[in-house]
């Protein structure tokens, strides 16, 4: 089965500016060149330019180190905006308030009218001449979204831009908005914290070119800090209500994914219907994933009876709302074997990410999830290149190249690893896909888009395509050949100082487990080049050109000794999220990783004189154990 044909036109909204995306091949994907309607008309209230706003948040004299604006800046989590929205949280206070998302998303407003430009159909000129940017806003049903929306709604129309409201939404539908028509909207925020717990928050941020990188967000929490100290000290704080219009995008959306569904499979018998005869589970986790069994699996005839927690619900009671976790995965595959079910399907909260379960209950997520795309992909495009994070296992790698395809590791985050597809395009390398595993993952024909609902539609296709060839065995019979590790293991180390000093500290730590096995003081450790990706010093610095942005420090080391060789390998990595240090461990011998962790205590954790601020605990209990 051809994968579909998405021929690029000429795009309506293009950067003003000299900005080197790693996405700026997305600029080229299809988007309908129509003109879009507008919804609003030009409102009469003069907009204070941004050059006089600047001139007057500069007379504050704010600082890197102001208290105020480092609590704007450390909301920043790479790629997007988190805190703590509610309390509830031991040890932690509120620092996503209502004033500090308004700011952000006032920010959000100007950073895209400052670099977008109009084509002629779209009434052509600088947006900051004059032509109101369009954004659209959708959030996850958190309790504090609803609160929190409204500030958004209102640093948004500060800003000068028209607001469109989506409701309850997935992350996916937000940047959609911005290229289905007739919705075609300029940018577009969503509202989530993915799996993090209730008290959590958070904004991402979409153009049409895709999502924004670290960066840019930085950028934008620069000027949010600014402009929040200045509130704080009372400047700069009024402004009209904002005008809001209502859409039902998500219909629109599941419209959008019944269409490829229905079209890919071309059923012979059953067009309109080509589910009729398939059981489906799908576990929503209270979050925002129950359109796709009503609007998508139901209205092609699948038979969902037997789903869970398809109602949203902001306290998430049932399970954390993740593809990760255990306890989802145990209850699906619980649903799949009492139904008789053909798949299983766990969406996290905002459905950026999924994994499945296949009909012997088998649960298929991280390697076994990209092992599946993989499989399915490469069936499409025979020897393309298939980009994942540095956590992926030797056997994945392997199971890749036998099915012909390429694997390019590259940096934990799944931004990292979607802009490196995006760039690898670009040089001329085909590559299709780009997973994490933690399920995130992005398909080239799909926007270079991380959406959960796509892979679960890709893998449905393919599951009705095996019945309609003869193959009664189910999707799982597609990853036989995927070995796995002997041993896999991740610990953390938290950091425990001031969250002002956490990042810098995090940095030191990794920076100093680098040098440390540079100059050969844990026998056996090579820092990993990780093969022939253009990538070095263990997937952190490109030797492009123009080499990616450093969201967080992070290196993978080939490790050996004497009994066993070379066994296994370990990556430590600062969280994006949380002030720690992640390590993930790998060995292909019983034992391994535990070996691996005493050498990593002994020669570094309790020499090196990090445990001065990291929480070693972890690491001494899994030793010790």
């Amino acid at each position: 089965m051809a994968t579909a044909n998405i021929s690029p036109s000429a795009p309506t909204l293009s950067y003003n500016s000299k900005r080197t995306s790693r996405l700026s091949s997305l600029s080229n994907v299809a988007l309908r060149d129509q003109s879009k309607p507008h919804l609003f008309t030009k409102s009469s209230v003069n907009v204070i330019t941004q050059k006089a706003r600047t001139s007057q948040l500069e007379s504050v004299g704010t600082t890197s180190s102001d208290e105020y604006g480092g609590i704007i800046r450390r909301l920043q989590n790479g790629s997007d905006v988190r805190g703590v929205a509610l309390d509830g949280e031991p040890g932690r206070t509120v620092d996503l308030t209502p004033q500090a998302a308004q700011v952000i998303a006032e920010s959000f407003g100007e950073w895209v009218t400052q670099r977008v430009v109009r084509d002629e159909k779209d009434g052509g000129g600088d947006m900051a001449a004059g032509t109101r940017v369009q954004v659209s806003v959708g959030r996850d049903p958190r309790l504090s979204g609803p609160r929190l929306a409204a500030a958004v709604f209102s640093g948004l129309a500060k800003a000068g831009c028209h607001v469109v409201d989506m409701g309850l939404a997935t992350t996916p539908a937000c940047f959609m908005s911005t290229v289905l028509t007739p919705f075609n909207y300029d940018a577009s925020i969503m509202m989530t914290a993915s799996h993090l717990p209730y008290t959590r928050n958070g904004l991402k941020f979409f153009t049409r070119q895709g999502g924004l990188r670290s960066s840019d967000v930085q950028e934008i929490c620069e000027l949010a800090a600014r402009k929040y100290v200045a509130r704080r000290l009372g400047i700069g704080g009024a402004g009209m209500p904002p005008a809001v219009t209502r859409v039902d995008f998500m219909s629109a959306y599941a419209e959008h994914l019944r269409k490829i569904i229905v079209e890919r499979i071309a059923h012979p018998t059953n067009y309109q219907t080509p589910l009729k005869g398939f059981k489906v589970i799908v576990n929503a986790g209270n979050g925002s994933a129950g359109f796709f069994t009503w609007a998508v699996l139901d209205k092609l005839g699948a038979d969902t009876t037997g789903s869970l927690h398809l109602e949203p619900d902001g306290m998430f009671p049932n399970h954390t709302p993740n593809p990760e976790d255990p306890k989802a995965m145990s209850l699906t595959r619980e649903a799949v074997l009492a139904n008789g079910a053909d798949l299983g399907v766990v969406f996290d909260t905002d459905v950026d990410r999924s994994g499945v379960v296949d009909s012997t209950g088998v649960a298929i997520n991280g390697d076994k999830l990209i092992a599946l795309m993989s499989s399915i992909v490469l069936r499409e495009h025979p020897g393309t290149t298939i980009v994942t994070d540095a956590r992926a296992s030797v056997e994945l790698t392997e199971f890749i190249t036998a099915k012909g395809g390429h694997h390019c590791l590259y940096r934990v985050g799944y931004r990292n690893v979607i802009d490196k597809g995006a760039q690898l395009n670009e040089d001329g390398v085909e590559t299709h896909l780009m997973m994490e595993t933690t399920g995130h993952g992005a398909l080239k024909e799909n926007y270079f888009l991380d959406d959960g609902a796509y892979m679960v539609v890709k893998i449905i296709i393919e599951m009705v395509r095996m019945k309609l060839s003869g193959i009664e065995e189910g999707i799982g019979s597609l990853i036989r050949d995927l070995k796995e590790p002997a041993e896999s293991v991740e610990l953390r180390l938290n950091i425990v100082t001031a969250p002002s000093y956490a990042k810098g500290k995090g940095s030191e730590a990794v920076q100093s487990l680098k040098e440390y096995i540079q100059d050969g003081k844990l026998k056996g450790w090579y820092l990993d080049t990780c093969g022939d990706c253009w990538v070095s010093e263990g997937c952190l610095v490109d030797t492009n050109e123009t080499p990616a942005d450093i969201d967080a420090y992070m290196y993978r080391a080939k490790v050996s000794d004497d009994a066993n060789g070379q066994h296994g390998w370990i990556h430590i990595r600062q969280s994006v999220h949380n002030p720690n240090i992640a390590l993930n461990m790998q060995s292909s011998v019983m034992g391994g990783c535990q070996s691996i962790a005493k050498v990593l205590l002994d020669s570094f954790l309790l020499t090196s004189g990090v445990k001065e601020y990291l929480d070693i605990s972890q690491v001494e209990k899994f030793v010790n154990n």
